[in-house]
């Protein structure tokens, strides 16, 4: 099945649970609260673990808690479910990101560019390869985080995607970059941009504002949550975007 619009639900989450169940249980009775049926519900980075716990969290393997978690939702909420999660796979962790339709069928990246500021090179692998996701008909381009600093990652390049959707951990003292980055993102690449922040405090002094948005591809912020944890929802048209590029055809 095709859909010209679809809605997205962003889910502004703050993940302080000690464990992967506890987290998932919170996040199970925040989407509980979505009442109205959406296309994709997207949640942030490392959900299941938070950031800081995702370094000591033993990661899991496909088809695990966090993947049967995200499959079950998926079902019942008649969504994809989409967000990345610390994945182990023949001896490599990877921060992948799932985007879990609700027949069950997966598709992932894992992070190309990871942060080595924090040491995420010490755990995570660089993944090696730029898939795009196929979903109703839209071309999606998944990253996640410290993606969104590197433009080739994420250049639009025939065939061209409809849609971005991002994950992140991006705090608070360099939240105008990601504001900024965000749009300038949408814009060279006409594309919508669905990109989801954690909220909330983790550790004594790192602080995550959210700032999460929905961009359309002219750069025009379409929906953006308040400073708190939250659920936005929109629907964006894929006929406007079209008729946007034949106007504009920069990407030619």
């Amino acid at each position: 099945m095709e859909k010209n619009k679809i809605n997205i639900s962003l889910v502004q989450a703050n993940t302080t649970g000690d464990t992967i169940s506890g987290n998932l249980a919170m996040l199970e009775e925040l989407l509980e609260g979505i009442d109205y049926q959406t296309d994709i519900i997207l949640l942030p980075e490392l959900f299941n673990t938070g950031y800081q716990k995702a370094f000591t969290t033993k990661p899991e393997t496909m088809g695990m808690l966090t993947h049967r978690w995200m499959r079950q939702m998926a079902e019942r909420r008649q969504s994809a479910i989409c967000g990345s999660a610390s994945i182990i796979e023949q001896g490599k962790t990877y921060n992948r990101m799932l985007f879990v339709q609700p027949d069950g069928n997966t598709q992932y990246y894992d992070k190309v560019n990871v942060f080595k500021f924090s040491g995420e090179d010490k755990v995570f692998t660089a993944g090696q390869s730029l898939p795009l996701f196929d979903y109703l008909g839209w071309k999606i381009k998944p990253m996640i985080c410290f993606d969104l600093r590197f433009p080739e990652t994420i250049r639009n390049n025939a065939p061209y995607y409809d849609l971005i959707l991002c994950s992140a951990h991006w705090p608070a003292p360099r939240i105008m970059a990601w504001d900024k980055l965000l749009e300038a993102r949408a814009i060279e690449n006409q594309a919508f941009f669905a990109a989801v922040n954690r909220f909330g405090k983790e550790g004594e002094s790192t602080y995550y504002p959210g700032h999460s948005k929905i961009i359309d591809f002219t750069g025009q912020v379409l929906v953006q949550p308040s400073e708190s944890q939250e659920i936005a929802n929109f629907e964006i048209s894929k006929e406007e975007q079209n008729q946007f590029r034949l106007k504009f055809p920069f990407l030619n």
